[in-house]
């Protein structure tokens, strides 16, 4: 037999889970905590990066969930806003900046309401610009859509610093 990490909860050699980690207070988050977040100059900064693959079997079954998966997209941003703000409920105002690379294009925006606005849009651009495979002897010819969203927050539940930098890369 061999040593079972302490810490983890095993049963016929499979590992059901795990324990919580000695010394860690179970009732703190990183995340939530903005005095444990890393910091530069005294100012928190978190770094948020997602990937949202969105594949479907065909390219009809994504045309027609594209509103669902343009929210699970701008959540990405909201979700990034919230940590800035350093609660779900507070309102400190949060400076957007975003950088979004879709099909070849580079645009720059700024505040919360182009950016998703514009995210929104080349989303669209990008699934209806999808083809499926120029192979037509194939009856599965799957379609996809990949966001990679890079979040850097910084002046963390600030009541005038918070800020979130985004790098957003739609692509099929």
């Amino acid at each position: 037999m061999y040593d079972e990490p302490k810490h983890y909860y095993w049963f016929k050699g499979i590992c059901l889970g795990t324990r919580p980690v000695p010394n860690v207070k179970s009732n703190t988050s990183s995340l939530a905590n903005p005095s444990s977040a890393v910091t530069i100059n005294n100012n928190p900064i978190i770094t948020i990066h997602t990937t949202n693959s969105i594949q479907g079997n065909n390219l009809n079954v994504i045309k027609q969930q594209a509103p669902g998966i343009r929210k699970a997209i701008l959540s990405n941003i909201d979700n990034a806003i919230f940590i800035a703000r350093g609660s779900t409920k507070s309102a400190i105002p949060v400076n957007v900046n975003a950088k979004i690379i879709a099909n070849g294009r580079v645009d720059t925006t700024q505040g919360i309401d182009m950016t998703k606005r514009l995210i929104a849009t080349e989303l669209i651009n990008a699934i209806n610009a999808t083809t499926p495979s120029a192979v037509s002897h194939f009856v599965y010819q799957p379609a996809r859509v990949t966001v990679d969203n890079q979040a850097i927050c910084s002046g963390i539940a600030s009541p005038t610093k918070a800020a979130c930098a985004f790098t957003i890369d739609i692509h099929n």
